[in-house]
């Protein structure tokens, strides 16, 4: 099966996600200029947190954690070799620079539960056991999500498919905001890594190395 990748010119040049990421860097100078680093966290908890809300962002964020992108090589075994490997190396890449920021660089930057007691926000999750206090930046869902989902788009040249996976993968970094786990400059800076990891691991593979698209594991068909 072959699949029909979008060249990472044209991904870059011509496709509706590489622009909403454009539109998201340059507009998200704005709040990084002008507002507190945690104005964002306060004004979401203030205006829009909600207990009809919280089992949504909840399952929003358990979306991109470790097991999703493991699903997703999992998939691309039985369609393309070439594309499991560009997962495996993306989701690597993840991880590590996630442990090098958080665990050697920026271990001791607070979260936002961290930087101002649970008293001083509006609405707190039942669970409080989820806010976590170190470990904040990079926000490393927002990273992955902005992975997944940039690889994924490079797959259509539909300009609504690369707006709904650019949608789905920003309401990742949302929810980090939203549960208190992340200021807006972690998943800003988290969002664009993902960015350039997923066009790295694609070029590294379809240029560098290049390798057969042939899947993995062979099904049979009767």
């Amino acid at each position: 099966m072959e699949l029909s990748l979008v060249s990472t010119k044209d991904f870059l040049t011509k496709h509706t996600f590489s622009y909403c990421m454009y539109a998201f860097i340059l507009l998200g100078i704005y709040p990084l200029v002008q507002w507190t680093k945690h104005f964002a966290n306060f004004w979401v908890n203030e205006n829009i947190a909600c207990e009809s809300l919280d089992p949504f962002f909840i399952w929003y964020s358990l979306l991109f954690e470790g097991w999703c992108i493991g699903f997703v090589i999992l998939f691309f075994a039985f369609v393309s070799k070439r594309e499991m490997l560009v997962f495996i190396t993306a989701g690597i890449l993840c991880f590590l620079i996630t442990m090098l920021c958080k665990d050697i660089l920026f271990g001791n930057v607070p979260r936002p539960t961290k930087l101002f007691p649970l008293s001083a926000y509006k609405h707190i999750l039942s669970d409080i056991s989820v806010y976590k206090e170190q470990y904040s930046f990079p926000s490393g869902h927002s990273m992955f999500s902005f992975t997944i989902m940039a690889l994924l788009a490079m797959f259509s040249k539909k300009k609504w498919i690369g707006i709904v996976c650019f949608i789905i993968a920003l309401g990742a970094a949302f929810s980090r905001i939203y549960l208190l786990q992340h200021f807006f400059i972690d998943i800003y800076v988290g969002s664009i890594l993902g960015f350039l990891i997923a066009l790295g691991s694609q070029l590294l593979f379809t240029k560098v190395f290049p390798i057969s698209d042939s899947p993995l594991i062979k099904v049979k068909m009767k």
